[in-house]
């Protein structure tokens, strides 16, 4: 597969989330247009990647990180900190972030909409019934459960505009 500039995608959706249930709610819709065939990977993953790369980022802010960042991982974490600030609670990540290939939360190489949305949906399953997020980030520090939350939607949003959703086409 070719890879995407993922900078340069110009006709990602607008998807703004505001709670976890607006999260729930684009994996319902995301898993409607598959059942009708109107899903199209607008990146470099399908869109049951995208779930499950979001579902296993969250369970590693619940459950810990198990891999120590590359050093320069860290580093830019701090200036990304220092530079962007709230703004990384409020508007979501730049498109074109590589992470390293060994970080845990990457995606597998197949992973169909039905398996990504049930990982996503039992991570958020685990917010509601009140688990404890791990005070800190190795990559944005310390975090309030609110900050968390907020995070893990902005990196939604990211990744759910790659999820591209075609209109059913009207009735003739």
């Amino acid at each position: 597969m070719t890879q995407v500039n993922t900078k340069s995608v110009n006709n990602r959706r607008d998807v703004r989330l505001a709670t976890l249930d607006d999260l729930i709610y684009e994996i319902d819709r995301i898993e409607r247009a598959d059942a009708a065939k109107n899903l199209r990977p607008l990146g470099n993953w399908s869109p049951g990647q995208n779930l499950e790369h979001l579902a296993k980022f969250l369970a590693c802010s619940l459950d810990g990180f198990p891999d120590k960042p590359p050093l320069v991982f860290k580093a830019f974490g701090r200036v990304l900190r220092m530079v962007l600030g709230k703004r990384l609670l409020t508007k979501p990540p730049p498109p074109g972030f590589k992470l390293p290939k060994t970080v845990s939360f990457l995606p597998a190489d197949a992973v169909s909409v039905a398996e990504g949305a049930a990982s996503l949906r039992a991570q958020i399953e685990r917010v509601w019934s009140g688990a404890a997020f791990i005070p800190a980030s190795p990559f944005f520090g310390r975090l309030s459960r609110e900050q968390w939350i907020e995070l893990h939607l902005r990196h939604a949003e990211l990744h759910l505009s790659f999820v591209g959703i075609e209109q059913d086409s009207p009735a003739a």
